[in-house]
């Protein structure tokens, strides 16, 4: 048997006029509410007064209403209290279960790469990494994907900070190097390490933005070079980028 759904119809119009004043980009009155949700212009008067009674709304000349801060300063409150490991385990799971490679979740720290979380893949190898481990940004995907949608100014001050040591042949050598390569990044939306680090090793990262839209970690995943051909990194950005999306729209973020 289907449990029964208890509402409160008041509440439910209350928070149908809230969503219509956050849509609208003007100023509303009773009779455009009216309009758009065909709630009884009586009942709407009496929402609007205790919604401004409470100071959710003002009302402006004109008997035109418009939320007030206090629905951004409830929203900044939750947003304070979300932990990005805790939202992003789910997603690395999924991703690692999916493709059946490892997943780590970094942040950017004393411009460097800093692994926050870690999720083993299934196969018979096992990488070595650990949480709390950090790596130079230029030679890893976690990284390149952090350092790729920094703002301008301080993507020139981590260059300029970088010592471009060569872990292998393929490691990127220089800052300009550097940044030509972070435009194929934010053209793809994902960044891939091709044996930079480690030989025999690649990664493919991808950005998870705040609610700010600011870069707050990267996910990537990390498999031998065998299991991740090079002719499946458009497929596998893909997939890992959606999983860094879903995990971004959890942080509060809101893609334009």
């Amino acid at each position: 048997m289907e449990k029964k759904k208890y509402t409160v119809p008041a509440l439910e119009k209350g928070l149908a006029i809230i969503e219509l004043l956050a849509d609208s980009d003007q100023p509303l009155g009773i009779t455009d509410l009216y309009t758009h949700c065909g709630i009884p212009k009586s009942s709407i008067f009496m929402i609007l007064s205790t919604l401004e009674s409470l100071k959710y709304i003002e009302k402006l000349p004109g008997d035109k209403y418009k939320l007030t801060m206090k629905i951004h300063h409830l929203g900044t409150r939750v947003l304070s209290k979300l932990n990005i490991r805790d939202i992003a385990l789910p997603y690395m799971k999924n991703l690692s279960e999916s493709l059946q490679f490892t997943v780590h979740l970094a942040a950017l720290e004393h411009g460097r790469a800093i692994y926050i979380e870690k999720v083993n893949g299934p196969g018979y190898v096992q990488f070595s990494t650990k949480v709390g481990q950090s790596l130079p940004v230029y030679c890893s995907a976690v990284g390149k994907a952090l350092a790729a949608f920094l703002p301008d100014n301080e993507l020139d001050e981590l260059a300029r900070s970088i010592s471009f040591e060569a872990y292998t042949p393929y490691t990127i050598g220089t800052p300009e190097t550097f940044k030509e390569f972070l435009v194929s990044v934010r053209e793809s939306g994902y960044a891939i390490e091709d044996e930079e680090g480690e030989s025999g090793i690649r990664c493919i990262g991808a950005p998870i933005f705040d609610n700010e839209g600011r870069v707050t970690a990267a996910i990537s995943v990390t498999a031998l070079r065998s299991e991740l051909p090079s002719n499946k990194f458009g497929e596998i950005g893909r997939i890992v980028c959606e999983h860094a999306s879903l995990i971004s729209k959890e942080l509060g973020y809101v893609s334009e």
